[in-house]
């Protein structure tokens, strides 16, 4: 009869480790896919950045993609700087808007793996 409690309590012991572990495993790949996401995010506006800047045909589909997206992933820091050159305006705010994207993946990465059991 005893050795049927220890092995309960054992099993009890096993599987809240098991559950720590799984949440561990959870919270870590969450951190993972928001970093890729983020990164994603980022590289869509610099390679908006560059097809601007090198004068890319404004009416292709594929300039006109990268475009829309970059416009809805600005963070509302888009029309921060107004100089007077295009390529440059779109330079800093879209670069910068790229910058923020790495900084919050990596900020909110962080946060989720140290969150984890």
């Amino acid at each position: 009869m005893t050795q049927d409690a220890d092995t309960g309590s054992q099993r009890k012991a096993n599987t809240s480790a098991d559950l720590r572990a799984l949440a561990s495993k959870s919270m870590s790949l969450v951190a993972s896919v928001v970093k890729i996401l983020c990164t994603i995010f980022a590289a869509i506006l610099v390679i908006y950045i560059v097809l601007f800047v090198a004068s890319a045909n404004q009416s292709n589909g594929i300039f006109t993609f990268f475009a829309d997206a970059a416009n809805n992933l600005t963070l509302g820091i888009g029309d921060l700087f107004v100089p007077s050159s295009e390529s440059l305006k779109v330079i800093l705010n879209f670069g910068l808007a790229a910058v923020v994207w790495l900084i919050i993946g990596a900020v909110v990465a962080r946060i989720l793996n140290a969150l984890a059991p």
